[in-house]
């Protein structure tokens, strides 16, 4: 999808898709309550429990679908003002529309996925990720190629919505089938998935809003052209990152979501962090030796600029994962204050750190270096937090 706006919109088409990218984001993951990560958790606890984890998968069914209902109506009914905030214009209002009806393929894909997960059923979910990948990448080149922008739009929700379809056929061929039902309000698990709707919610406006904000400075400031960079720069992180973000969320989270003990705990996560960060250290080093490359490859010539500046991108990505690692205990653990408060705490420190080193470097540049100083500090904080939490136990590892 990257490659095709970039090829068929440059950079300039990049960077004025950059705001619908961020809805479409924030929306996948809030989409049905945001409770992917409560599902794994709960799936994966209860799966010795079979009676009480097809209960549990039909109250979080019924939990997502009845708060897509209820964020479609909100997008029915405001699509105006929405896209004068989102998009800038009100003759926009299609798109909310659009994707409000989008956002309850996003919930029930990411409910399927969750349980597959829980239950640690990892080729399953690398088959509905890759055939669903396969069955949008036609799709999305015949709407870019024919109808430009407005294809790229639609392009955009059919990328995120393309897992379901694999997704329902998993569903109809597992144990599931006819098991799974819509419950009525007063038979949701509020208690259990709450927490994790405000740890997603949170994820999932804070550090994108802030990247709206930061967007936005950079259109008035220099431009289409410069935003666009940036949004190559991110759109080619999300690509990589995703693969650990996917390995940590649906193979990590669900390892420390089964353990009490702390220093099994400890000695996992040091484990999987230096594994992350060697993995990391490899995959970087291809990336930025071959970037020339790379980044024509992944996007297309108008991103040449990016060849100077991506090292500050690969730098921040290194501590944001590596923070992430440290991160998903408290997802595991449902700590959901303190996950609430690192997930502003970096939003914030990021756009300082912008705003700061926008003092002394001009456009992408001082955006880029704002974002590796925000995650190295991020990073520290992390360590510092979960040397706290495992208190003196960690001096007594093995």
């Amino acid at each position: 999808m990257l490659k095709l706006v970039a090829v068929y919109l440059g950079a300039e088409g990049l960077g004025s898709l950059g705001q619908l990218m961020s809805l479409i984001t924030i929306l996948s993951l809030i989409a049905g309550g945001g409770i992917t990560n409560g599902v794994i958790k709960y799936v994966a606890e209860y799966k010795i429990l079979p009676p009480k984890m097809l209960h549990f998968v039909s109250g979080a069914f019924s939990y997502a679908s009845y708060f897509s209902v209820a964020l479609l109506v909100i997008c029915l009914f405001f699509s105006g003002p929405l896209a004068k905030v989102i998009m800038g214009d009100v003759k926009y209002f299609w798109i909310i529309i659009l994707v409000g009806f989008a956002q309850y393929g996003f919930a029930l894909t990411n409910l399927i996925v969750g349980v597959v997960n829980g239950l640690k059923e990892t080729r399953v979910f690398a088959i509905i990720q890759i055939v669903g990948g396969f069955l949008a990448i036609p799709v999305a080149w015949a709407l870019i190629a024919k109808f430009g922008w407005n294809g790229a739009v639609i392009a955009l929700c059919v990328i995120v919505v393309s897992p379901l379809l694999p997704g329902i056929m998993v569903f109809f061929k597992s144990s599931f089938k006819g098991q799974v039902k819509l419950l009525a309000l007063r038979q949701l698990p509020v208690k259990l998935l709450a927490p994790f709707s405000l740890m997603l919610f949170t994820s999932a406006v804070a550090f994108p809003v802030v990247e709206m904000v930061v967007r936005n400075y950079l259109i008035t400031s220099e431009g289409y052209h410069q935003a666009g960079l940036w949004q190559g720069a991110i759109k080619l992180s999300s690509a990589y990152l995703g693969f650990f973000s996917m390995f940590l969320g649906y193979y990590f989270m669900p390892m420390i979501s089964e353990q009490h003990d702390k220093k099994v705990i400890a000695r996992l996560v040091f484990r999987y962090l230096a594994f992350v960060m060697l993995l990391f250290i490899l995959g970087g080093t291809v990336l930025y030796v071959g970037r020339s490359f790379f980044l024509v490859l992944a996007l297309s010539s108008d991103f040449k600029e990016l060849e100077e500046l991506i090292i500050y991108q690969l730098a921040g990505d290194f501590f944001r994962i590596s923070a992430y690692v440290i991160g998903y205990v408290a997802v595991a653990k449902a700590a959901t204050k303190l996950y609430v408060v690192a997930e502003f705490f970096q939003s914030i420190v990021f756009l300082g750190a912008v705003f700061a080193a926008s003092f002394l470097y001009n456009g992408v540049q001082g955006v880029m270096l704002g974002y590796m100083a925000t995650y190295i500090i991020y990073f520290i904080v992390c360590v510092v937090g979960f040397w706290i939490y495992l208190g003196k136990s960690v001096r007594r590892l093995e």
